[in-house]
């Protein structure tokens, strides 16, 4: 049997899994069994920052390995305190204490342990079409409508008192509204669901600051800063899920920082370690963190892994060093405004968001043309072609989006590259 045969007769098909088999992956591109090179622009769900193969990575790890590699939380290491300092070295100010966590999602339920303990219990208020993971809190506070979501027979896992408000999507607002004349209609509903929703008390109200898997939805500006004022008015912590958009992504540290706003609790992950090594981050206010002390409420095996903060640190090390954060804007904007000249080239293109290296292109059909079968026949396309992307399409949130977020290394070459088989491609999808 072929490796793909093997593959799909052993492995549960979780995902929906396109036939190919990569081998290898060098840079900002990989190479299939047969050779074959891709253009990786999802940056593997945004997690490769470095790109494939980094040669100073991995002599780190190999340094790692043969000196320390596991070592429980119950533990202190040279590695995780070092992270640590440097985690809240790189963070917004106000955030100094920090734990590990292995993925997105558990990082993601530590901070909602976190807000429920420190609040004394209370709702957890999160947006519509967010991501947070596919854990039982994560899943819950999710706003996606995934299938733990839609299917009744395991909707009995997710835990209860989460409420889902009206996302800041200005492309297809819930309210019929045109962003110039809106009033910012999306934050008036939030408030309305704190107060109709929250009951006796809310713990947390949980976003990312720019939606990456809801079809990099960018809230307009002035939104942060009303959430914060409205979690400052009813007690509510807040909770940024920087676990996309973290580490460089949108060309800042974190995406919070746009806009000067500093959450109670941040989570970051995928980029922190740039995918050689799993892990994740969640940093919060010192009397948050310090009111969990010796508290045994959340903990894994491989928590706080020395190989994990050691990858963390090299990958912050290199990203510094060679100013990828600034590359990232620079070479993100390049990218935006190359998206734009294919909206002005094709009628089915209507919108282009995004900052920095997160990117994403929303699609409509033509009178001939359903949408969402052309969003799927331009992502196979594109692969055909040799450019990975990742495809934000599923009927019940009625957007079709290409999303886009490769590593904080990409060039300007890079992107000529990138947009030059989008351009193909929609060109082939279109005749």
């Amino acid at each position: 049997m072929t490796t793909l045969e093997r593959d799909k007769k052993y492995l549960i098909q979780c995902y929906t899994t396109d036939d190919v088999v990569f081998s290898k992956g060098k840079g900002i591109y990989m190479y299939d069994e047969n050779g074959k090179k891709y253009l990786d622009f999802s940056g593997q769900f945004s997690a490769c920052t470095l790109g494939h193969g980094n040669e100073e990575m991995i002599e780190a790890l190999k340094e790692q390995l043969e000196k320390l590699v596991s070592v429980t939380s119950c533990f202190a290491t040279e590695e995780r305190a070092a992270l640590a300092e440097k985690m809240v070295e790189i963070s917004p100010d106000g955030l100094d204490k920090v734990m590990f966590g292995c993925t997105g999602s558990d990082a993601n339920e530590f901070a909602l342990k976190l807000a429920k303990y420190f609040r004394g219990g209370g709702r957890i208020i999160s947006f519509r079409r967010g991501f947070h993971g596919s854990t039982a809190g994560a899943a819950a506070a999710t706003g996606k409508s995934e299938m733990i979501q839609e299917n009744s027979g395991i909707s009995e896992l997710l835990p209860r008192g989460f409420v889902h408000s009206a996302p800041p999507y200005c492309y297809h607002c819930d309210f019929g509204k045109e962003p110039d004349t809106c009033g910012m209609q999306c934050l008036k509903y939030l408030e309305q669901t704190m107060l109709h929703e929250g009951g006796d008390r809310i713990a947390a109200v949980i976003s990312e600051p720019i939606f990456a898997a809801g079809g990099v939805i960018v809230p307009p500006k002035g939104f942060w800063k009303g959430v914060r004022e409205l979690c400052d008015k009813y007690g509510a912590l807040l909770i940024f899920d920087e676990v996309v958009t973290g580490i460089g992504q949108t060309g800042s540290m974190f995406a919070c920082q746009y806009e000067g706003v500093t959450p109670d609790i941040l989570v970051t992950g995928k980029g922190l370690t740039s995918g050689y090594v799993p892990g994740s981050a969640i940093l919060c206010r010192r009397q948050i963190g310090e009111a969990m002390s010796k508290i045994s409420l959340h903990g894994h095996t491989h928590s706080c892994y020395p190989l994990t903060c050691r990858s963390a640190l090299k990958n912050l090390e290199i990203i510094q060093r060679e100013n990828l954060v600034e590359n990232s804007q620079v070479v993100g904007e390049y990218l935006h405004k190359k998206l734009l000249a294919l909206k002005d080239k094709y009628d089915v293109v209507k919108d282009v968001r995004g900052r920095g290296l997160l990117q994403g292109i929303e699609i409509e059909g033509s009178q001939n043309t359903d949408k969402f079968a052309l969003g799927q026949e331009l992502y196979e396309t594109m692969l055909r072609n040799g450019l990975i992307t990742e495809l934000e399409s599923r009927k019940n949130l009625e957007n079709v989006v290409v999303v886009m977020h490769p590593a904080l290394i990409t060039s300007k070459e890079n992107v000529d590259e990138a947009v030059e088989i989008i351009d193909k491609s929609l060109s082939a999808c279109l005749k």
